[in-house]
Formats: C-alpha cells, structure tokens, sequence
C-alpha cells in the first residue's frame, strides 16, 4: 500500500472514530459534581432530571428542610459499595426510596413516609438496603409504582 493511501485512510479512520456518539455511561465512570443536574433513564422510563449528591455533607442534608424534590429525584452516589441507614429526619412529604448496584434497582423501599411534627430524632425509624449498595435514589412518593420501576432496571445517567 502507498504512504499516500496509509495516510488517507489513517485520516479517515480519525474523522469516523471522531464522530461517534458515546453511548451514556454508567455511574461508576462517571465524575459527577455536587448538586449537579443530570439526565438519568431507567429501563423503560423517560429522561428524568436528578439531583446528584456526593459529599458527606449533601449527603447527610439530603432533601431533609425541603417542600419538594425540586427535580424528578435526588440520587445519592456513594464512594465504595455500603449499606447505608436513611431516615426521614426534617422531611416534610413521603418517598420512594430506590436503592441501586452495578447500575441495577435491587430494592425499593415504596412510600415511605415523613415524619409526624415534632417526633424525636431518637423515634425515627432508619431504613436501610439488604445488600450493598453503591447509589440511592429519592423520589416523590408513587413515581416508583407510576414510573413502573422494577428490581433489575438499568439505571443509566447520561
């Protein structure tokens, strides 16, 4: 083969490589910001807009003092696999709490609700996954039952 044809197809080779889309990355390849709005999509649902949080901080604060989600959900994104303990403390509407791995919904914890005013911080219960998790995901109470979400959907963030 000539050097002119070896260059023109390594230019061309660049140019189609160049303009691939890349399919959406999974959480775990992702570097996400604290409290940046993303784009995330379970196996059969619509875009959603989620809330990202990912420092002890937002972590601890979650959507606790708020009247509303704000976004269609707040994700929790973890460091390492974990079993976490949430609770409703401050909360002032019920959720539906989405406990993902590997990109995979392996549990949802359906309507839970919001503390009854003035409850002691001692009195709240404290939900946790059975297993390992690397990624949480609030939402408005019903959006799992309305947005039939299942254990084993994907969750892509895009």
């Amino acid at each position: 083969m000539s050097k002119i044809k070896l260059i023109l197809l390594f230019i061309s080779s660049v140019l189609v490589l160049g303009g691939c889309k890349q399919s959406p990355q999974t959480s775990s390849t992702l570097e996400l910001k604290d409290h940046q709005i993303v784009k995330a999509k379970f196996s059969n649902s619509l875009p959603l807009s989620i809330e990202v949080v990912n420092t002890p901080k937002s972590i601890a604060q979650g959507l606790s003092g708020r009247d509303e989600v704000g976004a269609d959900g707040m994700m929790f994104i973890f460091n390492q696999p974990t079993i976490p303990q949430f609770w409703m403390k401050e909360m002032r509407f019920d959720l539906d709490i989405i406990w993902i791995n590997r990109q995979r919904i392996v549990e949802i914890s359906r309507n839970v609700s919001a503390p009854v005013s003035g409850t002691p911080l001692s009195e709240l219960p404290t939900y946790s996954p059975k297993q390992s998790i690397e990624m949480v995901l609030e939402v408005e109470a019903g959006k799992a039952t309305e947005w039939e979400l299942a254990i084993g959907d994907l969750v892509v963030i895009e």
